[in-house]
């Protein structure tokens, strides 16, 4: 190997140490949510020789927190114009207009929930839609405005799949419509249970002059950070004129009893031990406690008050430094002023429930 060789491979991995240092500080910023220094950071590593689509994906992500949506699309143009393979990718590109559609909703519940208020929209334009949702949604998904046909997978599958023309992913519609902040709501209100569900699962005991709260405080474990300690929650529950219950699924549910033994601490298992039941015990609470989970997306679709308790580096949805979701106008935002700080997010939302709670008061004996 000549000595000229050897320099030029000593100067390429140079470069691409250059470009991974300048990308991983790039993406730290991106987590501080220091946006328009993490914006010039990627464009640095891009010019550097870092992937360009990976680059795109840190602007996508910025672009979407700080609100300028048009910038974001333009950073899923550019990728989809690189051409590289996207598993979650479904949409190419098709007028879907007279066409029939199949809308597959593959990512989480809360996606489904946050994302099936664009169903409207897509009767409006295609001949048929068909929606696909996981076995565990099928049950509730007819209950949302602009879905007519539902299917599923697994056992519950339909013994012939139906025939489609052009098939989305749901997590892609805000995409494919090209939304802006403008543009926001897509719909309020459009997830409509039926009576026989919301008698079935009236809160129980059913106070009528309480204050009536649903509690949760675990997400999926794939993101722990997003879960807060029910320990931290426990002043919540001694503000006097409130009621909760337990709305939390899966193992941590079994944490409730950390909270003690009071009259106004209820379970609600049998009642939202589906997400059907779920969302019809919500839609019966004055109040919906939670983290960034399928909570709150429920609480959002059926205008329920909810209050969303988010991490530092909260999710894109959620966008930045606001306490408001532009999806959701029943929905306020409690952040963390710091990584992993719980503790001052939780005195915030207990100084707002006990405001909250005395308002209340005063009103029922006025």
């Amino acid at each position: 190997m000549s000595a000229s060789s050897t320099a030029a491979e000593a100067s390429t991995a140079s470069e691409a140490l250059a470009a991974a240092a300048a990308l991983k500080q790039a993406e730290a910023l991106l987590e501080s949510r220091r946006l328009a220094h993490a914006v010039l950071a990627l464009n640095h590593a891009e010019f550097l020789g870092a992937a360009p689509d990976q680059c795109s994906a840190g602007r996508w992500l910025a672009a979407m927190l700080h609100g300028d949506w048009s910038a974001a699309w333009r950073e899923c143009d550019a990728i989809r114009a690189r051409g590289a393979w996207d598993r979650n990718r479904f949409w190419q590109g098709e007028d879907f207009r007279g066409k029939r559609v199949i809308l597959r909703c593959l990512h989480g519940f809360g996606d489904a929930v946050q994302f099936l208020s664009y169903a409207p929209l897509l009767c409006t334009m295609a001949s048929k839609l068909i929606v696909e949702v996981a076995p565990a949604m099928l049950e509730i998904a007819q209950y949302f405005d602009g879905v007519d046909e539902v299917i599923t997978w697994g056992e519950q599958a339909p013994a012939i799949a139906p025939e489609w023309d052009v098939q989305i992913e749901i997590n892609e519609l805000p995409y494919v419509f090209r939304t802006r902040i403008d543009d926001l709501p897509v719909a309020t209100n459009y997830l409509r249970l039926p009576a026989s569900t919301l008698r079935e699962v009236t809160p129980q005991p059913n106070s009528p002059n309480g204050f009536r709260i649903g509690l949760v405080w675990a997400c999926g474990e794939w993101n722990p950070g997003r879960s807060i300690p029910i320990d931290l929650l426990r002043p919540l529950t001694r503000i006097p004129g409130c009621e909760f219950w337990n709305l939390q699924g899966g193992p941590p549910r079994k944490q409730w009893s950390r909270l003690g033994s009071h009259t106004h601490l209820h379970e609600a298992y049998s009642s939202c031990d589906t997400i059907l039941k779920l969302a019809g015990l919500i839609a019966q609470l004055d109040l919906v406690i939670t983290p960034d989970t399928l909570a709150a997306h429920l609480a959002g679709a059926l205008g329920t008050r909810a209050w969303v308790m988010l991490q530092h580096a909260s999710d894109w949805r959620w966008m930045h430094d606001r306490e408001d979701s532009p999806w959701y106008p029943s929905v306020r935002l409690f952040r963390q002023p710091s990584p992993g700080d719980w503790p001052s997010l939780v005195r915030e939302l207990q100084s707002s429930l006990i405001l909250l709670s005395r308002s209340r008061q005063l009103r029922l004996v006025a």
